[in-house]
């Protein structure tokens, strides 16, 4: 390879990495000035890469390491190898609601997390200064926000990171300016006739798709508040949705027990999975950073990797039992495992999604865990809890 491909191809790894961080405007600037060609696409490979080569100049500076230190923290679930051993994890910080804390959900960035509670009010919290980054005297939560009248059911970043949406059995969606000093209350209230369980953002922020108790997902124009509707429904209501990273699919869930893909840009259903969890309720849909894999819970206590192109489960997770209510569905870890709740034992257990192989577990809560939220950039991630409690878990 000559010195002028090798600079398209790094400037090219830079742009994806770029809008996979969420600095889409970043990124086209850099385009424009670099004169590289730009891609929709956002891709998490740079980070692979830097990853894969801190690995191997560790390596040389020993001659043996730990299963731990040899696992990538940016790799995919996709086409990886089974997990030798689960990544240990434990709590670095913690705080309180004053109701039960029901839902979490990380910036793109990685920078903040946001958790709602049942007592109607949100927490922004800074992720470094949970890790022990920033001065002591700096406290985590960074915003308390209020304006639902009834318990928050979910919570998502706008990719900028300035903006957050939440959603809340009060039947209304509400977007915070987090930009705003002393911002408390939103600046953008959209209503429906149902209650709402779950946001995701369209990749470039300009539209919020919705799932609740409706049988249908609307698609929120994030500049007017006009709703649209998807081009189809569910049976039933729709518990979770969730947006490809590259926005050409959203998936949705439903407590008829079916799993549904729809083109991110006509709105028309693209797939169905019938009776993906033996015909019980699915309580969670999501996709895997690279968008080849969905990740599904079920009310039949187990946690589905599917292959997106094929329509195919290639691995399940068994052996903890799965709550299907609320948003306390699997998630995928930044190194590609799956996280979920265990319902019995209040703690989060670990599989390996390759082979569906449970490996691990971590400390309970005293009550329920009624929402996993996985960082985007780090081995991190955050629990809610019953107890009112939440909880950022970073690996050791």
């Amino acid at each position: 390879m000559n010195a002028g491909d090798n600079r398209e191809q790094v400037l090219g790894l830079i742009l994806q990495q770029l809008s996979a961080y969420g600095y889409s405007n970043l990124s086209q600037a850099i385009a424009t000035h670099t004169k590289v060609a730009m891609t929709a696409e956002s891709s998490s490979r740079l980070a692979e890469l830097v990853s894969a080569g801190q690995r191997a100049e560790k390596r040389q500076q020993a001659d043996s390491m730990s299963v731990d230190d040899d696992r990538s923290e940016a790799g995919d679930a996709d086409g990886a190898a089974p997990v030798a051993a689960a990544r240990a994890y434990s709590v670095w910080y913690q705080t309180r609601h004053k109701g039960a804390a029901t839902a979490a959900g990380f910036s793109r960035d990685g920078r903040y997390v946001a958790t709602g509670s049942a007592d109607a009010s949100l927490k922004v919290m800074e992720v470094a200064r949970m890790r022990g980054a920033a001065r002591v005297e700096d406290k985590p939560v960074i915003r308390t926000l209020y304006h639902h009248a009834a318990e928050i059911t979910g919570v998502a970043f706008h990719p900028n990171g300035l903006v957050l949406a939440s959603c809340s059995e009060d039947r209304t969606i509400k977007l915070f300016d987090l930009s705003a000093a002393q911002g408390k209350y939103s600046f953008q209230s959209m209503r429906d006739n149902h209650a709402f369980r779950a946001l995701a953002f369209h990749p470039s922020g300009e539209y919020l798709a919705a799932a609740g108790d409706a049988r249908e997902v609307r698609l929120y124009n994030v500049a007017s508040g006009k709703a649209f509707l998807l081009a189809g429904r569910h049976a039933g209501p729709v518990t979770h949705v969730d947006y490809a990273s590259t926005g050409a699919l959203v998936a949705s869930a439903s407590r008829d027990g079916s799993v549904k893909l729809w083109d991110g840009a006509s709105g028309k259903c693209v797939r169905t999975l019938d009776g993906a969890h033996g015909g019980h309720g699915v309580a969670g849909a999501v996709f895997s950073r690279s968008a080849r894999q969905l990740l599904t819970t079920g009310a039949d206590s187990r946690a589905c990797v599917w292959d997106v192109g094929s329509g195919r489960a290639v691995a399940t997770c068994e052996g903890a039992r799965l709550d299907a209510s609320g948003s306390a569905h699997a998630v995928f870890a930044h190194d590609g495992a799956v996280l979920a709740a265990d319902a019995r034992l209040n703690d989060v257990a670990t599989w390996d999604a390759a082979s569906g192989r449970l490996v691990g577990r971590g400390a309970p809560h005293k009550q329920a865990i009624t929402c996993i939220a996985a960082s985007p950039t780090a081995a991190a991630f955050m629990t809610c809890s019953v107890d009112e409690g939440v909880r950022y878990w970073g690996a050791n």
